[in-house]
């Protein structure tokens, strides 16, 4: 295969299949680089931008909250909503949860190097299985899930987006991938084009070929029984489904 004339596959369905970062018996430099590399697709590529389009208007409007993360990854999310929030007003306490121990421990060590002594308090990240949620329902305000419910097919997507809305006393938050031609054949030239790790090299083609279509994001809404979901669209091909009310009583 050419890197100038990546071959597109057939898109019509999701693909169900692994990713490398879904081994946890990958732990090495393989992984702490894929890690720094999705930091910087998250910066670049919207992945930020989407979660702020849909978080903002909250965090100007209340004073505090209180924000689960499922599948944090390697904790960018973390800081960077720490940060937003503070900026815009408001004290927000984090959780990141991951399946992986040696991404929590990443993740751990990325918020002690990025994070001000003032800030730091604010974040913890724990192994928690985001199928089966150790918190009581409505624990926390909002559930986030970033790049996290492409993971998940059928039944269990239904299981990961109740879940989150059981324990979210205000709503919840996905923001993930859309699945599109020229998703696929961008992220394909451009993780080469910058030589990112080989990690993201594989799974970031992989990703859009989970991702989802507009109507799939609503089915997997209305199985979950999610109240008033809205769907958006955010460049650069990424979707946020919310549960959060554009505006507060």
């Amino acid at each position: 295969m050419s890197v100038l004339s990546p071959s597109c596959p057939d898109l019509s369905e999701r693909l169900e299949a692994d990713e490398w970062m879904d081994d946890f018996s990958i732990t090495d430099a393989r992984l702490t680089a894929a890690l720094q590399d999705l930091r910087r697709i998250n910066r670049f590529l919207g992945g930020y931008a989407a979660t702020n389009a849909i978080l903002d208007p909250l965090f100007r409007r209340r004073d505090h909250l209180r924000l689960l993360d499922v599948g944090c990854g390697g904790g960018d999310y973390l800081a960077h909503l720490v940060r937003r929030g503070t900026r815009l007003g408001c004290s927000v306490d984090l959780i990141g949860i991951d399946a992986n121990p040696v991404t929590v421990g990443h993740a751990r060590a990325y918020l002690d190097t990025q994070l001000t002594p003032s800030l730091r308090p604010h974040t913890r990240v724990e192994v928690g299985d985001a199928l089966a949620l150790s918190w009581a329902d409505d624990a926390v305000d909002i559930v986030h899930a970033g790049l996290f419910l492409h993971h998940f097919h059928g039944d269990s997507a239904v299981a990961l987006l109740t879940e989150m809305q059981r324990v979210a006393r205000i709503g919840l938050l996905v923001n993930d991938l859309h699945r599109h031609v020229m998703a696929y054949t961008g992220i394909w030239l451009l993780s080469r084009a910058l030589r990112l790790a080989p990690m993201v090299q594989h799974d970031a083609p992989v990703s859009v070929r989970r991702g989802f279509a507009r109507d799939e994001l609503e089915t997997l809404a209305r199985r979950a029984h999610l109240p008033h979901p809205s769907v958006r669209w955010h460049w650069a091909f990424r979707w946020t489904l919310s549960t959060l009310p554009e505006t507060e009583t």
